[in-house]
Formats: C-alpha cells, sequence, structure tokens
C-alpha cells in the first residue's frame, strides 16, 4: 500500500473560545496517564468530493463545543492553552491496495499509514496537535479512510466516541437535529495536583517488537462460551460478551507465558478499566469528555491443571476449566470496582478510590508479589460503527497501535453481535498465542 499526503492544513474552530475558557487544567486521572494516542481508524465503501468537503466544515462547526481540542498542552503546567491553534486535518490517497483487502487486515500495525504521521511520536511539545485526523481515498478503487486520533493525556476512549458521533452527526444532514454536547466537568470533580513529571509509574516509548493483533469472535463463539460456561459460573447474572472474550484471552496469555518460563506458573495481575459516568452516584453525564476510567486490578494464579471436573445435582457433566476460573475472578474484581464508583461522589472518597487499587497493583508488581500484568479495556459500547457521516454506517473499523505487551483492547464487531480482541503481543510470543486451544476454537 502505498499512500500519498496530498494536504496538511489546521482547522479552527468556527468562533473563538471565549476568554474563560483559555485554560484548562487536568484533572487527577488526565495528569497520571501515560503519554500516548488513542486512535480510531473507519473504512467507508463510497464517499463523494462533496461530502468530503463537508468534514472540514463540520468539523470546524462543533469545534467550538470541543474547544480543548484545537488547543496545545503546556507540559509543565499541566494545562491546555484553548487559543485555538487548530486541529491537524489531512488528506492522502492510497493507490495499489483495495478496500476488501484492508478489511482482512488482522494486524494493527499494517494500517500505520492511514494514521496521522506522528502517531506514535507523543512528545507533547507545545506545538504537538492534540487532535489529528486522517482522510485517506483509496484509489482507483473507490471507498474512504477516516482516521482519528486523540492525546491520551485529555481524552478516553469513550470520550473519542463522543467526539466522533459530534462529528458525524454534524456532517450528515439526516441527523442534524442529532446533537450532541460535550462537558468538561472531571477537572472540577477530581482537581489536579501538579506531580512530578518523572512520577508516573508507566514508561511508553515505540517498540518494533511489539504488535497488535486482531482476534474475531463471532455471535456464535460467544453462545458456545456462555453455554459452556454459565453452568458452572458462581455469577448471578448473565456473562457478557466482553467477560467471555476476556476469559479466553487470559488463559492465552497466561498459557504463553508459562511457555517462556518452562512451564511453571506465575502469578500475575489482571487490570480492567472501567468506565465511571454512568456509575457514580449522582451519574456523570453521558458525554463527560477526559479519563474518566478506574482500574479495576485483581492478582491471578492458575494452577497447571487444564480443567477440573465436577458432577452437577442433575447428574450431567459440567467441565469448569482456566475460562471459569477466569470468568469468575474478573467478575468479581470488576463487582467491587463498580461498588467503589457508586462512592466516588462522596466528600473525600474518590482518591482513595481512584488511587488505591492503582498504588497496591504497582506495589504488587515492584515488589514482585506479582510476575507481569494483563490489562483489558473494553471500547464496544462507543459506537465506532454507528458513525455514518452521510454515506453509510462504517464497514470495518481498527485501532492505532499501542506500546506495551499484554494490553487487550475490545472493540465492537461490524454485526454488533461478536467482539473483536486487539491483543499487543511480543512478536515472538504471536504463534504460542495462536496456539492456544480456546484461540483456535473461538476465533476466526
Amino acid at each position: 500500500m502505498k499512500v500519498k499526503v496530498v494536504s496538511r492544513k489546521l482547522i479552527k474552530p468556527c468562533t473563538p473560545t471565549p476568554p474563560n475558557l483559555n485554560k484548562y487544567k487536568l484533572s487527577f486521572v488526565d495528569e497520571r496517564v501515560p503519554s500516548i494516542n488513542v486512535g480510531v481508524v473507519l473504512f467507508y465503501p463510497t464517499s463523494s468530493n462533496i461530502r468530503k468537503h463537508r468534514l472540514e466544515e463540520s468539523l470546524a462547526k462543533i469545534l467550538p463545543e470541543f474547544y480543548i481540542l484545537a488547543g496545545r498542552y503546556v507540559k509543565n503546567d499541566y494545562l491546555v492553552d484553548c487559543g485555538d491553534q487548530g486541529v491537524e486535518f489531512i488528506e492522502a490517497e492510497a493507490v495499489e491496495v483495495e478496500l476488501v483487502d484492508l478489511l482482512k487486515i488482522k494486524e494493527a500495525g499494517l494500517l500505520n499509514d492511514l494514521l496521522p504521521s506522528k502517531f506514535y511520536q507523543v512528545d507533547e511539545s507545545s506545538e504537538d496537535p492534540l487532535l489529528s485526523i486522517q482522510i485517506t481515498e483509496l484509489k482507483p478503487c473507490g471507498g474512504l479512510v477516516i482516521s482519528v486520533s486523540v492525546s491520551h493525556r485529555i481524552f478516553d476512549a469513550s470520550s473519542l466516541g463522543t467526539f466522533v458521533a459530534a462529528w458525524s452527526n454534524a456532517t450528515n444532514d439526516n441527523n442534524h437535529s442529532i446533537g450532541i454536547f460535550p462537558s468538561f466537568e472531571s477537572p472540577s470533580l477530581f482537581p489536579g495536583t501538579n506531580p512530578d513529571q518523572d512520577s508516573s509509574p508507566v514508561r511508553t516509548t515505540y517498540d518494533p517488537n511489539i504488535v497488535v493483533k486482531r482476534f474475531s469472535f463471532d455471535k456464535d463463539a460467544i453462545a458456545s462460551l456462555r453455554s459452556k460456561l454459565s453452568q458452572g459460573t458462581k455469577q448471578s447474572t448473565r456473562i457478557s460478551r466482553v467477560r467471555l472474550v476476556c476469559a479466553v484471552v487470559a488463559k492465552a496469555l497466561i498459557g504463553v507465558d508459562r511457555a517462556k518460563h518452562g512451564g511453571e506458573s506465575r502469578s500475575c495481575l489482571m487490570a480492567q478499566a472501567v468506565n465511571m459516568r454512568a456509575r457514580t452516584i449522582p451519574p456523570l453525564q453521558k458525554h463527560s469528555c477526559g479519563n474518566l476510567i478506574l482500574l479495576s486490578p485483581t492478582p491471578c494464579f492458575i494452577s497447571p491443571a487444564e480443567t477440573t471436573n465436577n458432577n452437577n445435582n442433575n447428574n450431567s457433566n459440567v467441565v469448569i476449566g482456566i475460562e471459569q476460573q477466569l470468568v469468575d475472578i474478573l467478575g468479581d474484581a470488576l463487582d467491587k470496582t463498580i461498588a467503589d464508583c457508586a462512592e466516588m461522589l462522596s466528600p473525600g472518597r474518590w482518591r482513595g478510590v481512584m488511587m488505591g487499587p492503582v498504588e497496591d497493583m504497582y506495589g504488587k508488581l515492584m515488589s514482585g508479589e506479582v510476575s507481569y500484568s494483563i490489562m483489558f479495556s473494553d471500547w464496544s459500547k462507543f459506537g465506532f460503527y454507528e458513525a455514518d457521516f452521510g454515506w453509510g454506517k462504517p464497514v470495518g473499523a481498527g485501532i492505532g497501535t499501542m506500546t506495551l505487551e499484554n494490553i487487550v483492547i475490545l472493540t465492537d464487531n461490524k454485526e454488533g453481535d461478536g467482539i473483536d480482541a486487539w491483543v499487543q503481543l511480543n512478536r515472538n510470543d504471536v504463534p504460542l498465542f495462536e496456539q492456544d486451544h480456546g484461540i483456535k476454537l473461538y476465533t476466526i
């Protein structure tokens, strides 16, 4: 695939940001997230030059609501200078590639040329745009790729979904009455503290040995997993498709670690990113933007035994394997974090709820109590497949490459009834992961 940049410009808000909003102080969580970008790539089969031109117009139209995105980050002060400097808007053309072939790609790194050029280079300088967009036209076959990359310093994946929805609605004439109005309340709810620049425990540098592979679980695989595991789970509610997939992926990653250490079972720490927006009391606004996530970590040790067989009261065999244990472990941790979310807005509670689990997690990793970590982030409810700019919904979606091993991003599939797991692995570990029984049995 050859991608040529046709134009590069800055798009500014159509109306100036009021002086009272010129300085946006980061929240407590914003200050502590790693300096990476969050990105999504959307594939469309057709487009028109008129509609493409409207992408710029609608972007300028909604930026007054998303004024922070047009600013610049001031690293030493932990704030965004909202001086309407603009967001990066790139137009490009791709040749020697068909849309159908792009949709088959299972490695995120192969989509790099469709992302803004500085996707990996997050130095947080005062000149870097916080939001970058690339529109790539596929020639001569037709089709359009829209990629959006935003600094994690100010936005999480839910916030990115809010922006994409607002932009697509503003572009699509049929959605002119569907307004999305973001709020930026997190700094007032969870004020920042200007921590030491070197205090963050997470360091991110681009590592060419890390690959991001997509493993797709369709509705039949989800149904089979749910049927198998629901009989043995101690959870009283229906097991979500996300938790089912997390269990299979975690088992495979644990197997990789075991194979790399001579069959030894090592203790790991599993962490889930939890969206707090609808879980606080009272709930935060639906379109609150920023980093409104909690980590739900839990230690995990799985014995080498593959399965344990038990009989239930009906004398039918119930196979309770590693996936079953992981479903219960993940569910227990998530239930506790959701209960903690309810206390987030109580006076004096939020800092302990946010930092207690994080400090405990890094303490266990630094002390060697746990040997490695696995992290899950669920993007499946953020509506990327609903982004209709006027020529229909996407026929495919991808993500930008991250930088650390054993991080798993979960997205919806096009049909909305399955899950795509984007798994970040060391390149040498990919064959081990792909040979796991559950991965071979349940993914397509």
